[in-house]
C-alpha cells in the first residue's frame, strides 16, 4: 500500500515539475539581423567551377602497397590563391573498364601560379593494384590508369 502511495506521489510530483519546464519554442516575429546577412559577404572564399586551364594535376604516383595517392597541382590562376580543391578521380583497368569512381576535397593552400603535392588516402585497400606508371611490382598485381578532373576550386578572397 505504501508503495502505491509513493509512487502515485512521484508521478504527481513529475507530472507537477513537468508541465512547469514547457516552452514554446516557436517564434512568432523571426528578423534576420545584419550580422547573418553580410555573413555571406565575409567569407574568405569564392567558390567557382574549375575551367579548362585553371588548375593542372600532373605526377600522379601510387605504388602496390601505398596507403597514400600524390599528385602536384598546379594553379594556372594568375592572381588568386587557391584554398581548396574539389576533384574526381576516375580509375580504369588497361581495358579501359572502369574500376572505381571517387569525388575528393582536399584542403591546401596553393599560392597564384604555383605548384603543391597533395597526398590522398588510397582507393585500393587490399593493396592489389598499382599505376601503370609506377615501377612494377615484382609480385603479382593489377594496374591501372587514373583521370583526375577538376570540379570546383574554392578560391581566397585574401589579396
Amino acid at each position: 500500500m505504501t508503495r502505491t502511495i509513493l509512487s502515485a506521489l512521484i508521478s504527481l510530483i513529475m507530472a507537477i515539475t513537468c508541465h512547469g519546464q514547457r516552452v514554446n519554442s516557436i517564434a512568432k516575429k523571426l528578423k534576420l539581423s545584419e550580422n547573418t546577412t553580410r555573413s555571406a559577404d565575409n567569407e574568405p572564399f569564392d567558390t567557382i567551377k574549375a575551367y579548362d586551364g585553371s588548375i593542372r594535376f600532373s605526377g600522379y604516383e601510387k605504388t602496390l602497397r601505398a596507403t597514400k595517392e600524390t599528385v602536384f597541382v598546379s594553379n594556372v590562376i594568375e592572381d588568386r590563391d587557391i584554398s581548396a580543391i574539389i576533384f574526381t578521380v576516375t580509375y580504369n583497368d588497361k581495358s579501359g573498364r572502369l574500376l572505381h569512381k571517387r569525388r575528393l576535397t582536399v584542403h591546401q593552400d596553393i599560392p597564384a601560379g604555383e605548384t603543391r603535392k597533395i597526398d590522398f588516402p588510397t582507393w585500393d585497400r587490399q593493396m592489389t593494384f598499382y599505376y601503370c606508371g609506377s615501377p612494377r611490382p615484382r609480385v603479382s598485381a593489377i594496374p591501372y590508369n587514373v583521370t583526375i578532373e577538376p570540379d570546383t576550386i574554392l578560391l581566397s578572397r585574401k589579396p
